[in-house]
């Protein structure tokens, strides 16, 4: 049975820099991938010059172009956030055959919208900004992408490397997603932030892009529970109750510094590092540092990523690059 699917977009949150319409194509090719979009939506001041050259585009794709005029002196929600709410409460009361719901936001005003949404039974995707979204908004999707990794472009030269994607996931040790469970939970204790069971999910799909836990191995894990427990019993975190929930942490024989996902990030630190030749870091494209690195021995299937850019997007959600697009063109540069 074809889902049918809404399509909430908030542009003041999730604003690509480019008004190419290619980028917003690749996030309206995501949201037909879950099914047939029958409803779509952009809330925006579109007398701003950024918004206003994404109208055509938009329009051409039949989104319902919603003015929201910015006022200095509003407070609390803004009127984008409230007409998003109440137009996707409307759908969800007198539409009973939409059943999923792509939300472009990574704002956690919508927490509550959320809730609404999944005590109806209906699935959630957001597509977000992953540097700002809020954790606690992920947390209640189904699933959750960074809206660059899904811009089409012609500089991620490791799709090459990856016919089978799928294959690949499947067939990477337990083990390795073991370590990377237990470097999550030391970035969360290191940020001084709560690594519970649902904080360290999102984390650890942050930090890993093609993390699934349902697909490791031959049988995967049914529940992420299951995984948590398995890492557990294995020595790579242990569990400890503090304050009615409970917190993954690191076990005590992790070491950050030996894997070879930490290795390839190394080398992708030196990589810029010597692009930069001394000088203050600059942006240099995907393409150029992708194949440095293959030369150096890098092969991103190995180290659980279907594509380049979610190797980068890892690194860049470590804080140690930054990123930009310009002209569907990827650039990348050391984080100062």
């Amino acid at each position: 049975m074809t889902e049918n699917v809404a399509v909430l977009w908030d542009i003041e949150n999730v604003t690509p820099k480019s008004s190419d319409s290619l980028l917003i194509q690749g996030m309206w090719d995501y949201a037909e991938s879950l099914g047939r979009v029958v409803t779509s939506y952009a809330y925006a001041d579109w007398s701003k010059p950024g918004f206003r050259s994404l109208g055509p585009t938009l329009s051409g794709l039949h989104f319902n172009m919603l003015h929201i005029p910015y006022q200095k002196t509003r407070k609390n929600k803004n009127g984008s956030d409230m007409q998003l709410v109440t137009d996707a409460m409307e759908l969800l009361r007198y539409h009973e055959h939409i059943t999923t719901f792509v939300l472009i936001t990574g704002d956690s005003d919508f927490r509550s919208l959320l809730l609404s949404l999944r005590k109806s039974g209906k699935k959630i995707h957001i597509i977000c900004d992953i540097k700002t979204a809020a954790q606690d908004l992920l947390i209640l999707a189904d699933s959750f992408a960074d809206y660059r990794e899904l811009m089409p472009d012609d500089d991620d030269s490791d799709d090459t490397e990856s016919d089978d994607k799928e294959s690949a996931k499947k067939d990477f040790p337990k083990e390795y997603w073991f370590e990377r469970l237990a470097e999550s939970a030391a970035i969360l204790q290191k940020d001084k932030k709560s690594s519970n069971m649902g904080s360290a999910k999102i984390n650890m799909k942050m930090l890993n892009r093609d993390f699934n836990e349902k697909k490791i191995g031959t049988r995967g894990y049914k529940r992420w529970s299951d995984f948590v427990s398995a890492a557990v019993r294995a020595g790579y975190v242990t569990l400890q109750d503090d304050d009615n929930q409970t917190l993954i942490l690191p076990g005590k024989g992790y070491v950050q510094e030996v894997s070879s996902l930490q290795t390839a990030l190394r080398t992708l630190v030196t990589t810029l590092e010597a692009q930069d030749g001394g000088k203050e870091p600059h942006f240099h494209s995907y393409s150029i540092i992708s194949n440095e690195l293959r030369d150096k021995g890098v092969v991103m299937k190995t180290l659980g990523f279907s594509q380049f850019k979610k190797f980068i997007s890892s690194a860049e959600a470590r804080g140690l690059v930054e990123t930009k697009m310009e002209n569907l063109r990827s650039y990348v540069k050391l984080q100062k």
